[in-house]
Order: structure tokens, then C-alpha cells, then sequence
């Protein structure tokens, strides 16, 4: 996704829901800022945080989805209901 923004009197950039959710970004949670010679800024996550919670405890890769237990557990038990 590719959206315009301003910059705020403040100097802060107000990131979009969607945006924020496929990028990982989740509120409370820390980010990496970096910029690079071309002035492209890059945001990322701190480190890796559930893509439903933002828990950053009890996380997993799994086919490029970060997921904590919790939520696997849950997911896992909503497979299980509708297998029934």
C-alpha cells in the first residue's frame, strides 16, 4: 500500500491503520527508524511482535506470519470447532 501524508507541526507522521498492520507495527511497541543517503526512512519493528496481539513474549515465525502461543492456541481451537 502507498499513501501521502504531511508532517504534523510537531513533526510526527500519523501511519495508517492498514498500513500498520502489514508492516507489524502495533501501538505500544517499539520501532527502529532509519535513514538511508537516497533519504528513504525506514520503520520496523524493535523486534518481532504477534501480527493479532503485539506481544513481543512467546513469538514464532511461521510462514512469514509472527504469532505468539496465545494466539496460535486460539486459532488452533477455532480450526478445531469448525473441523467438528
Amino acid at each position: 500500500m502507498k499513501t501521502s501524508k504531511r508532517i504534523c507541526k510537531n513533526g510526527s507522521i500519523t501511519l495508517p491503520k492498514q498500513i500498520r498492520g502489514e508492516a507489524g507495527l502495533f501501538p505500544g511497541n517499539a520501532v527502529d527508524i532509519e535513514t538511508s543517503t537516497d533519504g528513504t526512512v525506514t520503520i520496523k519493528p524493535s523486534a518481532p511482535c504477534c501480527r493479532f496481539c503485539g506481544t513481543v513474549e512467546n513469538v514464532i515465525i511461521a510462514d512469514n506470519v509472527i504469532i505468539c502461543r496465545k494466539c496460535a492456541e486460539k486459532l488452533l481451537a477455532k480450526v478445531d470447532k469448525t473441523n467438528d
